[in-house]
């Protein structure tokens, strides 16, 4: 097939939409597809192709006009650029990303492409609280052929909204399971962060943002440190300046922000140094589907500390591949840290459970196979749909 990715969100953007993108598109190349991926976004720029892993990328710059007008002209000047490239390369199916302005562009285009979506979107549950807020969805998504959610809690919820249930599949994320792996160098990232090797490294792979729960993981270190004085925390993600802040006050007044390290945006290519340098890793969120970090902390063989919520039981299976808690429980976050920190065996066999794990379900070939097939179901069904 040859297969358009539409996102707003991708490389040199740090994120998960980004890398699932990019992940997805590559897999799609191996599997044998073409692919092209259209990147607009609002700011200023030169518009751009430029080829990368065996797809291609077209980035787009748009005005940052009124609010007013501004998502009518992103509409317009992308789908000009779609029907442009299908007029060079004919496009079999449309795959985009994000929610809005995207949704209306797919809309546009609903009569001339299959169209299939990916839910990464995190107010999406708030929005299947509410009578309107399930009015917006389904006035938002009343056109895709096929829509993707990345979590069982995403799915169970779009199809409560009265989405056509024939057109709801769940797949998870996928990790790259050859990039994050056991026994890589971390090489000098630990001088450049200051980081003492000799002592044990807890990782909180997240971006500063409430949904994240990071204040969480922030809350369990005085109670970590109370069994275990010399274990490093390091939070590695970009995010809220202010939330940053805020956390360094919390450990300053704690007496303890020695120890504790705040990376900021890393691309995505050092996660693995970072992976490599701890022993645990930790993903404390509030709110999730299928968490990206969470599988590439895997992935590197680390054993996952997980809040049971979204799709991070999907995930990680409790006591084999990681540890659940409750969400906002620090307590809990930090008995489970102090219990794989002590007994170096039950973290070896989580860490190798995870790593198995990884390599059965959620390498990245099978995940972009199985969106190959929703695919399918979508090409069938715009043909009904026309026909």
């Amino acid at each position: 097939m040859t297969i358009l990715l539409l996102t707003s969100d991708f490389f040199p953007n740090i994120g998960g939409m980004a890398t699932h993108a990019f992940e997805l598109a590559r897999a799609h190349v191996n599997n044998g597809h073409t692919v092209h991926l259209v990147h607009p976004v609002y700011g200023a720029g030169e518009d751009r192709v430029e080829e990368m892993d065996g797809f291609t990328v077209h980035r787009m710059f748009l005005a940052n006009q009124t609010p007013r007008i501004k998502h009518l002209l992103y509409v317009r000047a992308v789908r000009a650029a779609i029907l442009a490239l299908h007029a060079r390369t004919p496009i079999d199916v449309i795959h985009w990303h994000d929610l809005t302005p995207n949704c209306w562009t797919t809309w546009a285009l609903r009569n001339r492409f299959p169209i299939v979506w990916t839910n990464h979107t995190s107010n999406y549950l708030e929005y299947c609280e509410t009578a309107l807020g399930r009015a917006k969805i389904r006035a938002y998504l009343h056109h895709p052929d096929a829509i993707i959610s990345p979590s069982r809690e995403l799915h169970e919820k779009s199809a409560l909204t009265g989405l056509p249930a024939e057109r709801l599949t769940y797949i998870p994320n996928g990790v790259d399971a050859a990039k994050f792996r056991p026994g890589i160098s971390f090489g000098v990232i630990d001088k450049d962060f200051g980081i003492d090797i000799a002592k044990p490294v807890v990782v909180c792979p997240r971006r500063l943002e409430p949904k994240n729960g990071v204040e969480y993981f922030v809350r369990a270190i005085p109670i970590v440190r109370a069994a275990l004085p010399d274990v490093q925390f390091l939070v590695v993600g970009g995010g809220f300046p202010e939330e940053r802040a805020r956390f360094e006050d919390m450990l300053k007044e704690w007496k303890q922000r020695d120890g504790v390290f705040f990376t900021g945006n890393v691309p995505n290519t050092s996660m693995p140094l970072f992976y490599a340098l701890s022993q645990v890793a930790v993903l404390p969120s509030l709110m999730e589907a299928t968490s990206i970090s969470g599988l590439e902390s895997m992935a590197s063989g680390l054993p996952l500390v997980g809040t049971n919520v979204g799709g991070i039981p999907e995930i990680i299976v409790d006591g084999e591949s990681g540890l659940l808690v409750e969400p906002r429980e620090p307590a809990q976050l930090a008995r489970e840290i102090v219990r794989l920190l002590q007994d170096d065996a039950f973290r070896a066999r989580l860490g190798a459970g995870a790593r198995r794990r990884v390599e059965e379900v959620f390498a990245w070939p099978e995940i972009a196979r199985r969106t190959a097939d929703v695919y399918a179901g979508a090409v069938r069904r715009f043909a009904a749909r026309k026909g």
